[in-house]
């Protein structure tokens, strides 16, 4: 009975180990990352991928006008955007938009 419930209590501590990082808008800027194991220009402008442990990755431009460089990033349920003037946390891309341009 006591090995049964060794290997019960081993099997749950690695299980979140063994099929690969869950990001999340709480965990992703305190969790270490995983590696990409590939990724590709979707050809306009962005590029989209998976990790070593299968998560699906994505960055696109939010915003096609050449004066405004804002890009959204997601993994698993977790997102920011990126610009030339930082990185952005908000709920939405008009959120994002009006942060980025108060950065001017």
């Amino acid at each position: 009975m006591k090995k049964c419930i060794f290997f019960l209590l081993v099997g749950v501590i690695l299980y979140p180990f063994a099929v690969g990082a869950s990001y999340t808008m709480e965990n992703f800027w305190t969790t270490e990352h995983e590696e990409p194991a590939w990724f590709e220009s979707d050809g306009v402008g962005g590029f989209y991928g998976e990790t070593v442990g299968g998560t699906s990755f994505s960055q696109h431009p939010v915003f096609t006008n050449t004066d405004i460089r804002l890009h959204k990033f997601a993994i698993g349920t977790a997102y920011f955007y990126i610009s030339d003037r930082g990185i952005i946390q908000a709920v939405d891309d008009l959120r994002a938009l009006s942060i980025y341009l108060s950065l001017s």
